[in-house]
């Protein structure tokens, strides 16, 4: 485990997000011992955190799927919640000390609200790991809140791929529905120790957490991005889970999976050319099938935001992927359409 610089004592790690994904981080940080504060968006929140004894559950229904656990558990069987004590709570404006490590969690269209509440407590010497589903959250925060780049955090960026989702009932647990992988890099080549430490605790985690090199984390960022644009919105109009684009009975779904993963790829290779042979229409194709197997029992975060009447993250998603086809002149109709009709469903709520 990573420790501090002051007397080998366990750094804090703050998580701003307490969703699905934020909560599966936290629990597991502080399950390896990592002290772990959650910063709740209200004092109210707060409250409720600590009337129900600071505990964070994480139920593994992973467990159902592995070939290997599942012959464990008898028929119907209901998975036990794992649940983690003495977690902190507080909202991101209630105290003014420095947080030297942060992993922020929020949908990507929260980013920047969320993180113009906590800037003021992060410095050069500050460590923040972004995990958010879409591209361009990075960018927009650096364009909004950094004219000067040494002022800058040290950024690592992630790309997560477990599946997890959390009950209406359930305010702070976690179903972790599909055990995958996560992949982290680092944003610039040198960084402080604080982000060398965040690094070490996150690559142990039980979660097949990676560390590798940037450019070796864009490749999957752009897998990811596309297996998004093509899941959440289809099954967010939809209404379904993420295993019926595997029906074998609805062939114009693959169709559609096909022809939309032409359609990236065309994008990607005009915008990032040195990746074609990573990013071929095959290559994503067959990354998106494969997420939906995985996570065939899940609800997209973009269906599950549409269940609650929440706004959605397809500017960051289908909406990125049409403004990069816009600026290498690539026509971007399927995405276009799904962008159109996602904006359409939000302004029904």
């Amino acid at each position: 485990m990573a420790s501090s610089a002051e007397g080998g004592r366990l750094s804090r790690i703050y998580v701003l997000g307490a969703g699905a994904v934020g909560l599966l981080f936290a629990g597991h940080l502080r399950n390896a011992g990592y002290p772990i504060t959650l910063l709740l968006r209200s004092s109210a929140a707060v409250e409720r955190f600590e009337q129900q004894g600071g505990k964070i559950g994480i139920v593994n229904d992973w467990i159902r799927a592995h070939p290997s656990r599942q012959r464990l558990l008898r028929a119907g069987e209901e998975i036990p919640c794992c649940s983690i004590d003495d977690v902190q709570a507080e909202t991101p404006t209630e105290k003014d000390t420095i947080i030297n490590q942060l992993i922020i969690t929020t949908k990507a269209q929260h980013v920047q609200q969320a993180y113009s509440q906590v800037q003021s407590r992060l410095n050069p010497n500050s460590a923040v790991l972004m995990l958010q589903n879409g591209m361009g959250t990075l960018e927009a925060i650096q364009r909004k809140f950094y004219t000067h780049s040494q002022n800058q955090p040290a950024f690592i960026i992630g790309t997560n791929a477990h599946g997890c989702l959390r009950h209406s009932n359930e305010e702070f647990a976690t179903h972790h529905t599909a055990m995958s992988s996560c992949k982290i890099a680092l944003h610039i080549p040198s960084a402080p120790q604080s982000a060398m430490e965040m690094l070490t605790a996150l690559a142990a985690l039980p979660l097949n957490v990676s560390v590798v090199n940037w450019s070796d984390l864009q490749p999957q960022m752009l897998l990811k991005l596309a297996a998004n644009a093509v899941i959440n919105p289809a099954t967010a109009l939809a209404g379904c889970r993420n295993g019926l684009m595997l029906q074998p009975e609805v062939p114009s779904v693959r169709e559609f999976v096909a022809s939309a993963c032409l359609e990236i790829a065309a994008i990607y290779a005009r915008a990032h050319p040195h990746l074609h042979s990573e990013l071929s229409a095959a290559a994503i194709e067959e990354y998106v099938l494969n997420i939906v197997h995985v996570t065939a029992q899940n609800k997209s975060s973009m269906l599950q935001d549409v269940a609650a009447a929440r706004p959605t993250e397809s500017d960051w998603i289908n909406g990125y992927l049409v403004r990069l086809g816009q600026q290498h002149g690539v026509p971007t109709p399927i995405n276009t359409s799904l962008y159109a009709l996602m904006k359409l469903r939000e302004s029904a709520f």
